[in-house]
């Protein structure tokens, strides 16, 4: 049966994941999968760094490499705040950019 989860818990399983070097081969996904949409969210926010994501790799596939992805300072920050550990993240900020 499948479980649905929210954002945050999704991008807790893939900046653990890429912190354990969990990822060993890129992937073609549904650009609309949860897993696509959070992977670009942390990229987006500034979490990861040298993620490969491609909305555009075919009709109705992306494509997803975190092989080579690294948690960047916010990034180890919000791991450590979704694991409900301290963070020192704080708001505002340039936030890594």
């Amino acid at each position: 049966m499948a479980h649905n989860v929210s954002q945050d818990e999704e991008l807790l399983g893939i900046l653990r994941d890429v912190a354990t070097h969990r990822f060993h081969q890129g992937r073609q996904i549904n650009p609309g999968s949860m897993l696509y949409q959070t992977a670009e969210l942390a990229t987006t926010s500034g979490y990861l760094e040298n993620a490969v994501l491609d909305a555009n790799y075919s009709n109705r596939l992306a494509s997803l490499d975190l092989t080579q992805a690294k948690l960047t300072d916010l990034g180890e920050a919000k791991l450590r705040e979704l694991a409900g550990g301290p963070s020192t993240e704080t708001s505002g900020g340039n936030h890594g950019y």
